[in-house]
């Protein structure tokens, strides 16, 4: 059998030494073999699993989710492949709807532009809202499945600007209770700790839907935080998210409901 060091494995795949390190650290492609000083050998066996993880990671999948989909035996709760694949497809046909916007946009200027009456910063605002709605769009709904899309986008359009307004009033008032009860050391499986839960469980309910899927790309979305572009939304999403303090203060009171039926 054929075995390569690192640096001839990466050459020969393509990639990087320092990639095939992080695939290592997280135990994506781990060679089975190594030499007699512990040096990394790799096989085509190993070449094989590269160009999956290469593949599905080109599709817009986070290692996370690469791990998930290699690493768990089928039947064992990991999301099927042919599920991945066709959230994947949407979200890329999603993109290039987004992208053929913008292509019209452009288009459309370049006809006003021949009209020396029309001013230029119109031409260049009117490009750049198309943009900016094609940015807002894509990379956010890319984690949720084409169900979970769907019934994002008819809750969202059902939404009064008042409705939206209140709930993110609830939500500020609930973190702030949090806060309060983590600076008065109020226990976790306190009944004040349990009501707290309760509310969040509630309001979390009102965003997912109650839908597991709609929960799911939630999750998907911040695991991979890191690939999260650099705009306003990203820039909101980190603002708004949860400190772990109160995660943790979550799930002692939720493990202390459990505990009390």
């Amino acid at each position: 059998m054929s075995t390569f060091r690192i640096q001839e494995f990466a050459k020969l795949a393509g990639v990087t030494v320092r990639a095939l390190h992080h695939y290592d650290r997280l135990k994506l492609l781990s060679p089975a073999h190594r030499s007699e000083r512990g040096y990394r050998l790799y096989c085509h066996e190993d070449l094989g699993r590269l160009e999956r993880i290469l593949a599905l990671r080109y599709l817009g999948l986070s290692l996370r989710e690469i791990a998930a989909l290699l690493n768990t035996p089928v039947g064992r709760g990991a999301e099927p492949l042919t599920v991945t694949l066709a959230r994947q497809r949407a979200a890329m046909r999603e993109r290039r709807d987004g992208l053929d916007r913008v292509l019209r946009a452009i288009e459309h200027a370049q006809l006003r532009a021949q009209d020396p009456a029309e001013p230029e910063w119109l031409l260049y605002q009117t490009i750049l809202k198309e943009i900016q709605v094609q940015e807002a769009t894509d990379w956010t709904e890319k984690y949720y499945s084409p169900k979970a899309v769907e019934a994002l986008r008819q809750w969202r359009a059902a939404l009064t600007p008042e409705q939206k307004a209140e709930a993110g009033a609830r939500w500020q008032a609930l973190l702030a209770d949090v806060q309060s009860a983590l600076d008065c050391e109020v226990p976790p499986d306190s009944d004040e700790g349990r009501t707290l839960v309760a509310r969040w469980m509630r309001l979390g309910d009102e965003f997912t839907l109650g839908n597991p899927e709609i929960f799911e790309g939630h999750r998907r979305m911040y695991d991979d935080e890191s690939h999260w572009p650099d705009d306003e939304t990203a820039a909101r999403l980190r603002a708004n998210r949860t400190k772990p303090e109160y995660w943790s203060f979550f799930h002692q009171a939720v493990q202390a409901c459990l505990r009390h039926g």
